[in-house]
């Protein structure tokens, strides 16, 4: 057996739970290797001390209660998580509808400036003579020449 498994099999060791083979395996591991004689030592010696405090304390019948009355009153009440969880979706809603309402204005705004852009070419049209496909192909300085005329 290497150490790696008699440290592995030591607490079992200690309480007698191994199996015969497993025990004298340990055992004769324990005979031969001073390091796992010493692990073994003070694993002896840590659950000995461990054994001799715990006799000395006793176990409190309320603790349990005692601590999930605590928790308990520790708790935040669902109504209010409820009501957090709302607030939360009546924002998300109000951003969302406000975004909306942006978004239409700016769009109502580009198509005021295209209908704008329509009416001064229905009135150039009024103006600029019909020989003309569009007002940027007519010569402005050909009408002021005749203006000045």
């Amino acid at each position: 057996m290497r150490c790696k498994e008699v440290n592995s099999l030591m607490e079992g060791y200690l309480k007698g739970q191994l199996d015969g083979n497993t025990q004298l395996r340990v055992e004769e591991h324990l005979g031969a290797c001073t390091k796992c004689q010493h692990n073994f030592v003070i694993h002896k010696s840590l659950k000995e001390l461990a054994n001799e405090e715990a006799s000395g304390y006793t176990d409190n019948p309320f603790f349990a209660s005692r601590v999930i009355s605590r928790i308990e009153a520790r708790k935040i009440p669902s109504h209010i998580d409820f009501r957090t969880r709302l607030i939360g979706y009546a924002a998300v809603a109000a951003a969302l509808a406000i975004g909306l309402f942006i978004g239409n204005q700016l769009g109502t705004l580009g198509s005021k400036v295209i209908s704008t852009n329509t009416n001064a070419e229905m009135l150039a049209e009024d103006y600029i003579p019909s020989g003309t496909e569009t007002i940027y192909e007519y010569d402005f300085e050909e009408l002021q020449n005749l203006n000045e005329k």
